[in-house]
């Protein structure tokens, strides 16, 4: 018997063990704790997921017919099986694994998967909607809450929100184990739903001027990092991960190997990009990042939020204003100038133009107006003298 992980990249202990006619057997033990930290119940480390894999063993040696996993299919179980899919399958992982400790086990973990109620998930759902937003604390601190919206309608909404988000998860994991025959029934979780007009359309974005006055108030490594995010739309995290290599000269586009789907796409830029991509790659070998810090180092998690903010209060811009939103920015002045929602959607990495409609699709509607009362045909049938301008 033994037990290792995948020869690459990160994910999940695996046991093995070789029964008495010679057959290998695998079991998946918990998500491994090479990217994400040991939490002692959905991330093991080595010892921990040994631990559990000689329970395994046990059961294996008294025969097959034995169930392989001990007792009740509880919620940890499910999110521990959850967790060691996404890490797989998908960069949010370590994102994953904050929240379900964070929001879903305390609450949850203990419970019979079979034993879910629409009643019980109901109230965890809304429990979560009724508490603050939460700041990172260490670990033994007493938890740490943000600042609400002073606008009680909107931290409302922001709640709700975050609760949206902790069910799509719950949801997601316990629908991966029914399908995969390890829950019975699925009709606690699918009555459940979320609270509705919690998304808001994403109106706040720059315009050419005052994205001109945060380059000019950025640090010098932070200006790159926040023009090609201007110049592409790319989300901070696939900004990250760019190489020199990723830069396609001749194409004018760059190679997003990780994006948030999981699915490589290319951004086509324009010559402002293009160009801004082939000064900065000028002389490097392919495997550097095609961002760097003062350091030299690769952009990371967090590493521009404090610059970001200082140099946005530098700008004189909206102090709420965020990284993200510069995507915000690139997505809606294209769709003002005349980019039609898929071209923008493809650009953007979304699989169709719903998420750009959303967000975006007041602003393609004031484009069409003002085409169409700069082209529309007009022929002389009203007298001039008491027409009415339209406004918008």
């Amino acid at each position: 018997m033994a037990i290792g992980k995948p020869s690459h990249g990160s994910g999940s202990w695996i046991a093995r063990f070789r029964d008495a006619t010679g057959r290998q057997n695998f079991q998946s033990i918990s998500a491994a704790d090479d990217t994400i930290e040991a939490n002692g119940v959905t991330v093991l480390t080595f010892d921990q997921a040994q631990e559990r894999a000689r329970v395994w063993y046990e059961e294996m040696a008294l025969g097959d017919d034995l169930p392989r996993i001990r007792g009740p299919y509880t919620v940890t179980d499910c999110m521990t099986d959850y967790l060691i899919w996404a890490t797989q399958h998908r960069k949010s992982a370590e994102h994953l694994n904050t929240y379900i400790s964070a929001f879903i086990l305390p609450q949850l973990g203990k419970v019979n998967t079979s034993k879910l109620t629409a009643a019980m998930l109901r109230k965890w759902h809304h429990a979560i909607a009724s508490q603050p937003p939460r700041l990172r604390t260490g670990k033994g601190q007493p938890q740490q809450l943000k600042a609400e919206d002073p606008d009680l309608a909107e931290a409302l909404r922001k709640r709700r929100l975050r609760a949206n988000r902790h069910l799509v998860t719950l949801k997601a994991a316990l629908t991966r184990a029914w399908r995969d025959g390890r829950i019975a029934h699925n009709d606690a979780w699918v009555r459940i739903q979320p609270f509705p007009g919690t998304e808001r359309r994403r109106s706040r974005f720059l315009t050419n001027e005052e994205a001109r006055r945060l380059l000019k108030a950025s640090p010098p490594e932070l200006r790159d990092l926040v023009r090609l995010a201007l110049l592409t739309g790319a989300r901070y995290g696939e900004l990250c991960t760019l190489n020199v290599n990723d830069f396609q000269s001749d194409a004018g586009t760059l190679f997003v190997r990780d994006s948030k789907s999981g699915k490589p796409r290319h951004i086509i830029l324009n010559d402002e990009g293009a160009q801004f991509c082939r000064q900065a790659i000028l002389g490097r070998p392919g495997e550097e990042p095609l961002l760097r810090r003062t350091n030299g180092g690769r952009w990371s998690r967090d590493h521009h939020r404090r610059p970001f903010k200082e140099a946005v209060a530098r700008a004189g811009l909206d102090q709420l204003f965020t990284f993200h939103e510069l995507r915000h920015t690139w997505a809606s002045l294209t769709i003002m100038a005349g980019a039609p929602l898929m071209v923008v959607a493809q650009n953007l990495g979304h699989r169709d133009t719903r998420m750009v409609e959303l967000h975006y699709g007041h602003l393609a509607d004031s484009f069409v107006r003002r085409v169409i009362r700069e082209t529309a045909p007009s022929f002389g049938l009203v007298d001039d003298s008491r027409v009415v301008p339209i406004r918008g």
